[in-house]
């Protein structure tokens, strides 16, 4: 059987043929695809992590090669490069002590890499290039000797430098499997037909309609860790604004990053879809690493492997049914009206002075009609009068 983890793990390529598979092996096998979920955040994390803390990992070999001694091999501008971000390099090894092994892991692979590479010349040379000349022939060859000792060193050097992308795949996972563990997480799951709702230390909350599956850092603040995961079910996030301190929601396949918001997040092993309420989001695949900004009653959805959709227009109310909540962004309260009466099975009507007023708003679908009502009203100055059981909304009373 034809390997379809490899590809995946190791970020190769994937063929139509393969990704099929996937799908339906994750759709057979629950734990799979639990499993499979867990691996493309902590990779996403990881990622993130490493571009935070070192936005060009060239630099990284770089600098293993002058702690190393190796500097004659840096060209002036990978020197000056160097010189440039040794401190970010140094704080980023203090941040992430996996860097450490990765640093002398491009060590040790040079290293290897000179003695194979001084094998193969040997053996090439043999016993030939032992021979004696004469003073006058090697000062008679010393200048081509010279050009072609610098070919030589310069095609060691750009052969050294091909192994560079490898050598990086290879420190990625090792600071996967060596790096430290991940903070002690908090993980809520919600049951079919339940929801459920989760407070943050940073005052955003998240409702959770099962099943469903959230993990997060206790230790949230307002400006650290803003940081959740939601492995799976859907989540209505309402995001606190801090200082411009982004909050971040992973899922199996994307990545949204947000400032204070309210939005909807609904994910499976293979899907995302998100839909703006208001705010901003960026939303970004995990595997292509490309991104939209969406704007409010927008929605978008990212499926594995590919880009993220085009931001396309929304319904709100209808796209977010499954919230339990009534999300209105400036819609005439005539409209809301109606929506109120299907809902609640009652009569609620709106004077034709207030029919095309516009209302934002969201509000959870267990509060009584009353409630919604003088919410409404109070928003746009007026009153609810109540005549033969009929709600009519009306321009308060001078």
């Amino acid at each position: 059987m034809d390997d379809v983890y490899g590809p995946l793990l190791f970020e190769e390529e994937r063929s139509p043929e393969q990704r099929d598979a996937l799908r339906e092996q994750l759709a057979d096998d629950p734990e799979l695809a639990e499993g499979w979920a867990r691996w493309r955040q902590v990779r996403a994390q990881l990622r993130q992590r490493l571009h935070e803390h070192v936005p060009d990992r060239r630099l990284l070999v770089l600098y293993a090669l002058k702690q190393e001694g190796c500097a004659d091999t840096l060209t002036a501008e990978e020197k000056e490069a160097l010189g440039t971000a040794r401190d970010d390099i140094a704080e980023a090894i203090e941040a992430i002590p996996a860097l450490n092994r990765v640093v002398e892991r491009i060590q040790d692979e040079r290293a290897e890499f000179e003695a194979v590479w001084a094998q193969h010349h040997s053996d090439k040379i043999g016993a030939f290039a032992a021979q004696r000349r004469s003073r006058a022939e090697q000062k008679e060859r010393t200048p081509r000797r010279s050009a072609r000792s610098r070919e030589r060193g310069a095609v060691r050097r750009w052969a050294w430098r091909l192994t560079v992308a490898a050598l990086l795949i290879g420190a990625v996972v090792l600071a996967v499997f060596y790096g430290p563990r991940e903070a002690l997480r908090t993980t809520v799951t919600v049951e079919a037909d339940d929801q459920r709702i989760v407070e943050f230390g940073d005052g955003s909350t998240a409702r959770l309609i099962g099943t469903a599956a959230l993990s997060y850092d206790p230790g949230m603040t307002a400006t650290e860790n803003r940081r959740v995961t939601l492995a799976r079910g859907r989540g209505y996030f309402n995001v606190a604004s801090r200082n411009d301190a982004s909050f971040v929601v992973e899922t199996p396949t994307a990545r949204a990053e947000v400032l204070g918001t309210q939005f909807g997040v609904t994910t499976s092993s293979d899907t995302t879809e998100v839909v703006l309420v208001e705010g901003k989001v960026r939303l970004e695949s995990d595997d292509e690493g490309k991104s939209v900004v969406l704007t409010p009653g927008e929605r978008s959805t990212v499926r594995s492997g590919t880009p993220p959709s085009t931001p396309a227009p929304a319904d709100l109310t209808a796209t977010l049914d499954w919230t339990g909540l009534f999300v209105f962004r400036s819609l005439p309260t005539e409209a809301i009206a109606e929506r109120l009466s299907e809902h609640y099975d009652a009569s609620v009507a709106v004077a034709p002075a207030l029919a095309n007023e516009p209302v934002t708003g969201t509000f959870d679908r267990e509060q009584p009609v009353e409630q919604v009502l003088n919410t409404i009203a109070r928003t746009l100055g007026a009153e609810v009068r109540t005549e033969n059981s009929m709600y009519r909304l009306v321009p308060a009373s001078d």
